[in-house]
């Protein structure tokens, strides 16, 4: 067959670029093989030391400072400020007077009720006292044994008894009266016969009437009971009315630092603390440890606590008691120990809703000296729910499986591999407590991080390099496809320059 020019330097130019492919092609494969596939084959095994020492198990969450004697101070009855006695940083002690408001109103309700107290206790008595009434009753008559009677006369007799009973000697009428030196000769000192008449039986005999004063009292049980009940709402109306006029004193139920002040004097006030001219800062509603807010606000950092949350995993294992350290997170390298006070049993607000994780908070105290720390600080809280000291561990990784019955492969020193149980206790963070299976000193294989042929991602770097150039068949220029550095680079160079040939000799 006759070439022509024009095609038998195509074809010469093809052959030169199919040997340096092939070339390409087997210094790719005698590198990979003798280098990567030999150095997979060499590499050494990872292992891991059984060690003695402790083990820690831990649960994290964030939350923030509070302390539990912060307190908000709110008047009890409301009215116009007449006083405010502090400021904000103002340092005060509990009982100290911190505000006032008008005390007119409260007064005059003080007086009404003393007022009616009083009404009420003279109701009561005289309820009490009952009503009297007296009756004037006379007796029945009595006989009386003796009555008057005229005396006879005789030798040697004496005179009858006169109508009162005493005895008299009365003259005779035919007999002169006895001669003596009182007598009298006057003819007219005689006693006539119609003179010795007696007294008459109808006086003598019949006693005067005797009478009695009776005096009753009645009491009204019914009223009695009506005038307590009245004395009771009273003294009942007249306490309300005095603690409401104590209620326009405001007063520090607790030691502690003034953190903000919600009006000035000329302001009114409720009873709730709120101002006409200014309010307190609104509670948070997304978690309980959010700062108190009231009419005058005070905190203490004596006693601070962290209230945290966790999730709904983490906080099943937390329990009352347990350790802990608290990390200041604008001051990392501020730590404070604590312990656990209390775990909620119910979610924080907000959580479990959607696709948001469900979570729960626990309350822990700090302990050391915190008083320079403030309330709302964010922290964060890592605590120990289980610990191992003087116990046999080692990397978690280096133990294949889950629960408490695991597996490991022991290596030996002359370099033989043998699988054994192993049991684990307290797993930690990184580590997990050996209870049986391994000694102290034993060799476990760890397990390989890398590829079967010894790269990271188990192909060959560069290999998906460069590819040929597509020709046309119309006499234009193929372009050949860059490599990826490496030797996938060198091969699709190689193929790049097969299709730019490809494509010169393919029109006619």
């Amino acid at each position: 067959m006759k070439v022509f020019p024009r095609r038998r330097g195509a074809v010469l130019v093809n052959s030169a670029l199919g040997v340096a492919l092939l070339g390409a092609a087997a210094l790719a494969y005698t590198v990979l093989d003798d280098g990567t596939g030999t150095a997979a084959a060499k590499a050494p095994v990872r292992t891991a030391t059984v060690t003695k020492g402790t083990v820690l198990a831990t649960v994290s969450g964030t939350g923030t400072l509070a302390s539990p004697t912060d307190a908000a101070q709110d008047f009890t009855t409301g009215g116009r400020l007449t006083a405010v006695k502090v400021a904000v940083g103002d340092t005060v002690t509990k009982g100290q007077v911190l505000a006032t408001v008008d005390t007119t109103a409260a007064q005059q309700q003080v007086d009404a009720a003393q007022a009616a107290l009083n009404t009420a206790t003279v109701n009561l008595a005289k309820a009490r006292a009952g009503v009297t009434t007296t009756t004037v009753q006379q007796l029945p008559a009595r006989a009386n044994g003796s009555s008057g009677t005229s005396g006879s006369s005789g030798a040697g007799g004496s005179g009858g008894r006169g109508a009162d009973g005493s005895s008299a000697s009365a003259p005779q009428a035919d007999q002169p009266a006895a001669a003596g030196p009182s007598a009298t000769a006057d003819p007219s000192a005689q006693t006539s016969p119609s003179a010795r008449a007696t007294v008459p039986a109808a006086t003598a005999g019949v006693p005067e009437p005797q009478t009695t004063t009776i005096t009753t009292t009645k009491v009204d049980d019914a009223a009695v009971a009506q005038a307590e009940q009245q004395l009771a709402t009273a003294q009942t109306n007249l306490a309300n009315a005095q603690a409401a006029l104590a209620g326009t004193t405001l007063t520090a139920s607790v030691d502690g630092t003034v953190a903000s002040v919600a009006g000035r004097v000329g302001d009114t006030v409720g009873s709730t603390g709120g101002s006409s001219s200014s309010s307190a800062g609104a509670k948070s509603s997304t978690g309980a440890s959010s700062a108190p807010s009231g009419f005058i606000v005070l905190t203490n950092p004596t006693g601070m606590q962290v209230t945290a949350n966790f999730s709904e995993l983490d906080s099943l294992k937390l329990k009352k008691g347990e350790a802990a350290t608290v990390t200041l997170n604008a001051q990392s390298d501020s730590r404070f120990n604590a312990s656990v006070l209390s775990v909620s049993p119910l979610p924080v607000s907000g959580s479990g809703g959607g696709s948001a994780a469900v979570q729960y908070a626990a309350t822990l105290q700090l302990s050391g000296d915190t008083g320079k720390l403030r309330t709302g600080l964010s922290a964060t809280v890592s605590v120990v729910t289980g610990e191992a000291d003087d116990a046999l561990s080692l990397p978690t990784a280096a133990l294949s499986g889950t629960g408490a019955s695991r597996t490991a492969t022991v290596v030996h020193p002359d370099g033989s591999t043998e699988r054994v149980t192993v049991e684990v206790g307290v797993e930690g963070d990184t580590t997990v407590q050996v209870v049986s299976g391994l000694a102290e000193g034993d060799k476990v294989e760890l397990a390989s991080t890398s590829g079967s042929n010894g790269f990271p991602n188990g192909s060959f770097p560069g290999v998906n390099g460069g590819q040929g150039g597509n020709g046309n068949r119309g006499g234009g220029t193929g372009t050949g496809g860059a490599g990826v550095a490496g030797i996938g680079g060198a091969v699709g160079a190689a193929g790049g320059a097969g299709g730019t040939g490809a494509g010169r000799g393919g029109g006619r």
